[in-house]
């Protein structure tokens, strides 16, 4: 009957073999996808741009023929709703 290494301390156990070399990890990885595992690293969140400045939630509801208003400012300028609420209040001197 094989020892199985119950009589010995826990730092004692070690492997019966070590491997012979280092199997690269996109190796391993295409093993791996081959049998349908999937990755457990994090995905990274791709970001069009950073903040310069924190932000906040504005709710409003305006009357939807100054929301189509506005909207179509925003679209026409090529700016985001942020983006063009800030020109607006620029031009008004706010």
């Amino acid at each position: 009957m094989k020892d199985l290494g119950f009589g010995k301390k826990l730092a004692d156990i070690k492997p019966d073999d070590e491997p012979d070399m280092e199997i690269p990890d996109r190796k391993l990885d295409e093993v791996a996808e081959r049998h349908g595992f999937v990755s457990r690293e994090p995905i990274q969140k791709v970001m069009r741009r950073k903040e310069a400045e924190p932000s906040a939630n504005l709710n409003i509801r305006p009357p939807v023929t100054t929301y189509n208003r506005f909207v179509n400012w925003a679209m026409e300028n090529r700016l985001s709703y942020p983006e063009a609420l800030k020109e607006l209040m620029d031009r008004a001197k706010i």
